[in-house]
């Protein structure tokens, strides 16, 4: 059997076009990168401390600060998982309390678990009929923070993994009103600070100009740089430097990769320069140039900015191409567009299927999608089947009963899931991606959180967290 490495070659020789992170799209051309090997090293004389930064490490972190407007910046070398455990970590004491969204990654869970932390979320509404989150609204913050004035941080994702955006400017003030940051998970906006200066944007500002305190943005997700390159942004005094440096060495290697820190750097570098504005101009080009393909599409359908999609009060970015088809489920679209067409979306659900675009995309792959989708859609119209309609779940608020770290030394055992309506679950449930949560450990398993679960599993996809990983028992709480 081929290992890994014979394996990660040999599909790089395929012609599958990846409309999926990392966002340098496999293009080793236009992002140069010598072989690895002649550079991976270690803190040697000259190469500085990431966790002790003096000299060339530090320059560049400066200058990423300087490039994103940000007070200090920190290279992050394990994604954007552990710029989150640290942020919260640094903001929030043992044991306190965090106003945090309920479709938050699960990296923001387990800083919950590790921190002994009791979270009171703030819901997002539901997007119309797509079966997604919507935006977090500032009214709700503030609600929350009148009514739970010993919360220390609020925490929010913007954008989501499809591209929805909240009010950041908004929430930053509400936030900061009730004297508490702001930390915003934006792995999906490291592109945001990049738009058109000049002119009009089609992409919404940034965390980091908007407000938020802390913001932590994955490089290799939208921007060309390696996998697990983030970078996380520091923009005021209401956190501790002192704190949030330690975390960071807390919970990073200490032996980090002299490769990935190389990325992020040239990847800064070069969306900065002259460069890499054009690349951006154009890339705004190419995207608009797509998202009015749809258009001329009578069956597929783009997920857009359009209040009727997304509600008021939030905007979206539009590097994420969320499609669903009239007459196809999420999981057929998704593999009928792999198969046939060879391009590889990002991920999909029982619904809609998630195309990820970056700067790093072609003229060539732009072109191919858009006749694919035509030719898709020329399907759908002779398709004389039913249209699709799958009832839309959407992830049911949850009944918290004890904080994640309370369950820890519990006795559980395994229940069937069809029995465990009522139970206290001792598990996570989520699906990867994206990772957000239907199931906490501490909360109570309610007849919502299972039929989410059975329509998972209905669909084909492996629920995660879950010991049993057939989804067929939950372990609960005796």
């Amino acid at each position: 059997m081929a290992g890994l490495y014979d394996k990660l070659v040999s599909y790089g020789k395929t012609d599958a076009c990846p409309f999926h992170m990392p966002g340098h799209k496999r293009d080793g051309k236009t992002f140069r990168f010598e072989n690895p090997f002649s550079f991976d090293i270690t803190e040697i004389d000259g190469f500085d401390n990431l966790h002790h930064p003096e000299g060339i490490l530090k320059e560049a972190m400066e200058q990423a600060a300087l490039t994103y407007g940000a007070e200090k910046s920190y290279f992050l070398v394990n994604g954007s998982s552990g710029g989150i455990l640290a942020a919260i970590s640094a903001c929030v004491r043992p044991r306190g309390k965090i106003l945090m969204a309920r479709n938050c990654h699960k990296s923001a869970y387990h800083a919950l678990f590790l921190r002994g932390l009791r979270p009171e979320y703030l819901c997002p509404p539901a997007v119309s009929d797509w079966g997604m989150c919507g935006g977090v609204s500032a009214e709700d913050v503030e609600k929350a923070l009148s009514e739970h004035p010993d919360a220390e941080a609020v925490f929010v994702t913007s954008p989501t993994y499809e591209g929805i955006c909240s009010d950041i400017r908004k929430i930053s003030e509400t936030a900061h009103s009730h004297g508490v940051p702001l930390i915003v998970d934006s792995a999906h906006g490291a592109h945001l600070p990049f738009r058109k200066k000049s002119g009009e944007s089609i992409f919404p500002v940034s965390a980091v100009e908007a407000g938020a305190d802390i913001v932590i943005e994955s490089l290799h997700k939208t921007l060309p740089s390696l996998t697990q390159t983030a970078i996380l942004h520091k923009r005021s005094d209401m956190v501790k430097e002192r704190d949030l440096e330690w975390y960071l060495q807390v919970y990073q290697s200490s032996s980090p990769s002299y490769v990935l820190m190389a990325s992020i750097d040239s990847c800064i570098s070069y969306m900065g320069s002259e460069d890499g504005k054009r690349a951006m101009i154009k890339y705004e080009s190419s995207l608009e140039g797509i998202r009015r393909t749809f258009t001329e599409l009578s069956h597929i359908r783009l997920l857009s900015e359009r209040e009727s999609d997304i509600g008021g009060g939030v905007c979206y970015d539009p590097s994420k191409l969320v499609i669903r088809g009239e007459t196809m489920s999420g999981p057929k679209l998704y593999e009928l567009l792999r198969e046939e067409y060879h391009i590889q979306p990002e991920m999909c659900t029982e619904i809609y299927v998630i195309l990820m675009t970056s700067v790093a995309d072609s003229d060539q792959a732009f072109k191919r999608l858009k006749n694919a989708l035509k030719d898709i859609d020329k399907k759908m119209a002779a398709d004389s089947g039913w249209p699709f309609r799958k009832k839309a779940v959407f992830l049911p608020r949850p009944q918290v009963v004890l904080a994640p770290a309370e369950t820890e030394g519990n006795k559980m055992r395994a229940c069937r899931k069809e029995d465990s309506e009522g139970q206290i679950s001792g598990e996570f449930a989520y699906i990867y991606p994206p990772g957000v949560p239907v199931l906490a450990p501490g909360e109570r398993i309610t007849g919502e959180v299972l039929e989410v679960l059975s329509s998972y599993s209905e669909n084909g996809f492996e629920i995660l967290g879950l010991e049993d990983s057939g989804g067929g028992t939950i372990r609960v709480l005796e």
